[in-house]
């Protein structure tokens, strides 16, 4: 298994969700799959009210196992 340089990712904004506390921003990454199935890596931001992030994520888009490390 190769390591991916952060750098080298290409994200893209796929969607975009009030989760009730301030907006929830989905990305894709574009030259990037999940190893254990292939399926898209997504990263979710969730910010608050006055846009400050809260959190972010990465999870398979297929499988819906959490990539974050």
């Amino acid at each position: 298994m190769s390591k991916i340089d952060a750098d080298q990712i290409q994200w893209t904004l796929i969607r975009t969700e009030d989760w009730g506390g301030g907006p929830e921003h989905t990305y894709r990454a574009e030259n990037v799959e999940h190893a254990d199935c292939g399926g898209d890596v997504h990263q979710v931001h969730l910010h608050d009210a006055m846009g400050g992030l809260l959190r972010a994520h990465s999870q398979c888009a297929k499988c819906g196992e959490d990539l974050t490390s």
